[in-house]
């Protein structure tokens, strides 16, 4: 009988050795688990905040490239030597704030890809995208009463929802109306705000056709390219085709021209930008 009540003693002080030894186990993984979310909770945070103040600075970059626009129209037409000085002190603060809109691009994309960082939601656009454009600047209508994109605030952290559609569209009109710097740095915000949107891709095109506006062929070639780069399936990529022809010519890059229009043709032969590469190659020469 006593050994018995001794075996019993043993065994329960056994399992209870092994009960404090497993609860000893899970407090110490619970609190490993815990210290790993805090840790990522906090590095998330901080990638967020990133983002939001690079919103923010776009915000501020784009009314202040409206503002310069404002001041370049007052003084368009003066024939003072000062105020011709001042036009171009004004358009070379528009050429950098347009670079600075293209750094913070690259920041907030390298944000979204190191952190994780998904894209704001944004709505499905109301209307499709609009077609290619493939007349110089000339043609583009004049005009427009479409409202202004209401910016976010540009300091502190960001609260105010900016309209993805609202952007897009006052930005094409300011490129439409010939308003090339500011419809870039407008497109620009866009795809700083919303890279993910599905008009990214017409919006990348746009920009092109606001630097080749500016007569920036270079450059515009480009931006077209990037078109062709990072948004294969866009419906602009066989516009983005002919006007990185239509620039090659106008830099006097003849053979590279014809070879680019004649790609263009082969790979979209049906379309009307084809057309038009068609009817550029059998133009007289000038």
């Amino acid at each position: 009988m006593r050994d018995s009540v001794l075996y019993t003693c043993r065994i329960t002080a056994l399992l209870l050795i092994v009960a404090l030894v497993s609860s000893c186990a899970m407090k110490s993984d619970f609190v490993e688990l815990r210290r790993d979310l805090d840790i990522r909770y906090e590095s998330t945070e901080s990638r967020l905040y990133a983002l939001e103040r690079s919103i923010a600075a776009v915000d501020s970059l784009v009314r202040e490239q409206s503002r310069l626009n404002q001041s370049l129209k007052a003084l368009i037409g003066s024939q003072a030597q000062e105020d011709r000085d001042t036009v171009d002190l004004i358009a070379a603060r528009q050429d950098e704030i347009n670079y600075l809109l293209r750094d913070l691009l690259q920041k907030l994309q390298a944000i979204q890809l190191y952190g994780g960082i998904g894209a704001s939601p944004s709505p499905s656009p109301a209307a499709s995208a609009p077609a290619p454009s493939t007349t110089t600047k000339k043609s583009m209508p004049k005009k427009s009463t479409t409202p202004q994109p209401k910016a976010a605030p540009a300091s502190g952290r960001s609260t105010a929802k900016v309209d993805p559609e609202e952007l897009y569209n006052a930005a094409l009109e300011d490129i439409k109306n010939e308003r090339f710097q500011l419809g870039e740095s407008r497109f620009l915000s866009f795809l700083m705000q919303f890279p993910k949107h599905k008009l990214a891709g017409n919006a990348q095109y746009w920009i092109g056709e606001a630097v080749y506006g500016q007569e920036k062929y270079d450059l515009a070639i480009k931006e077209f390219e990037t078109v062709l780069k990072k948004y294969k399936k866009s419906p602009k990529v066989p516009a983005a085709k002919l006007k990185i022809g239509f620039a090659q010519f106008k830099l006097g890059q003849e053979k590279a021209a014809i070879q680019t229009l004649n790609a263009l043709i082969k790979s979209h032969p049906k379309s009307e930008e084809a057309e038009l590469a068609r009817q550029r190659l059998n133009a007289p020469e000038e």
